[in-house]
């Protein structure tokens, strides 16, 4: 892996924690946003789905951008990686 690539996975791994001491418990917060999405969409919503959806939102804001933004990938990384932990009866 390239150093450029570690650093990526360095910067979003301590995004992921300074979220985490922001937001409090990834489990509590996925849980309950999808909650909400299931209370919007009229059908269960998953903690793993929500986490996979903001991934993907974040996906397309790199689809439709001009420009790489940094910003996007990480949150992309760190969502799937939230996502990863929940399907793995982790915690996120």
């Amino acid at each position: 892996m390239s150093s450029e690539a570690q650093a990526l996975l360095s910067e979003a791994q301590n995004i992921l924690i300074d979220r985490g001491q922001q937001y409090g418990d990834a489990d509590i917060l996925f849980h309950q946003i999808a909650a909400r999405f299931s209370l919007v969409l009229g059908f269960h919503v998953t903690a793993y789905q929500a986490a996979r959806l903001l991934a993907e939102l974040k996906n397309a804001r790199m689809d439709l951008a001009d420009t790489y933004n940094a910003d996007n990938a990480l949150d992309a990384i760190n969502y799937i990686a939230i996502a990863g932990a929940i399907a793995d009866g982790k915690k996120a």
